[in-house]
């Protein structure tokens, strides 16, 4: 239901609204990375969250997500780590 991207040109989230008809996209907001350079995003298994690696500022964000709307909240939370690019979710 929802696409997420990083944007490295202004540091932030993009969210998307995919439409079940037709497949189109529609924006529905921006959310700052909490760092520089996301390169890579990862949702949690539940769906609940959703991880940036922030590429420039050694740390990888967390931030919660609502399901319905597909907004994100900072969760205020991260995870220090020397210039992280990729993020993998394991059990």
């Amino acid at each position: 239901r929802f696409v997420y991207g990083s944007n490295r040109g202004h540091d932030s989230v993009v969210i998307m609204a995919v439409d079940q008809q037709t497949g189109s996209l529609s924006l529905v907001g921006y959310i700052s990375c909490g760092g520089a350079t996301p390169r890579n995003l990862a949702l949690t298994p539940s769906g609940g969250h959703l991880f940036s690696a922030n590429q420039n500022a050694d740390r990888i964000s967390i931030f919660a997500r609502d399901a319905e709307t597909g907004i994100l909240s900072d969760t205020g939370r991260a995870i220090e780590i020397g210039t992280p690019m990729c993020v993998k979710i394991v059990r």
